[in-house]
């Protein structure tokens, strides 16, 4: 005989709206709950968990165009509003790629937004994004991926650095995932030339 949280998990699951699984490979996942108790983190989501169609706990997502991964987007949690084709994400982090599947760079931020429809994702609070080959360092508190561009953008404020070079600009940047070449608005630096960050 079923207990009382089985059929309320099965209300739960008869209520929501289905949800897509081809969208995230999740590594652990559930409708309004968490891991082993995660009621509590679904309590820490505030009341965006109340209205959210799903939240979701230790979430992957790998982002394509044309059958190619070009990056792939972890977060703590997650919160899916099915109707926009939106998900709100926390605690970051997203690895670049070349087409060849060289890590390019790594993005982390305190929080996102994925957009299930496009593939596109932008970052913001605290926004650092590390070149791997070199270590150079890029910091804004708000970025954009569009995949099908394979593009970062941003129209705020940033900071790169790479050893003693140093550049800022006041107006944001269109560059690859590699940040090698880049159109940077409004730019100032110091101790040399450096290209966002610079080879």
């Amino acid at each position: 005989m079923q207990d009382a949280r089985t059929d309320r998990r099965t209300d739960a699951r008869r209520t929501r709206p289905p949800f897509r699984a081809s969208v995230f490979v999740c590594v652990c996942a559930s409708v309004l709950a968490g891991c082993g108790g995660g009621g509590k983190g679904v309590a820490s989501l505030g009341a965006q968990a109340d209205s959210a169609d799903q939240v979701m706990f230790g979430v992957t997502q790998f982002l394509t165009s044309m059958g190619v991964k070009q990056a792939v987007l972890r977060s703590d949690s997650a919160l899916v509003y099915e109707a926009p084709g939106r998900v709100d994400l926390r605690k970051v982090t997203v690895t670049f790629f070349s087409p060849e599947g060289v890590q390019l760079s790594i993005l982390t931020s305190l929080t996102g937004v994925y957009w299930m429809r496009t593939n596109q994702m932008s970052a913001s609070g605290n926004v650092v994004v590390v070149r791997i080959s070199d270590g150079a360092r890029l910091k804004t508190d708000f970025l954009e991926y569009d995949p099908a561009k394979n593009q970062v953008t941003t129209t705020r404020p940033f900071v790169a650095d790479k050893a003693a070079q140093h550049i800022e600009g006041d107006k944001g940047f269109t560059c690859d995932p590699g940040f090698t070449n880049c159109t940077v608005l409004g730019a100032r630096g110091t101790a040399g030339r450096l290209v966002m960050p610079g080879p």
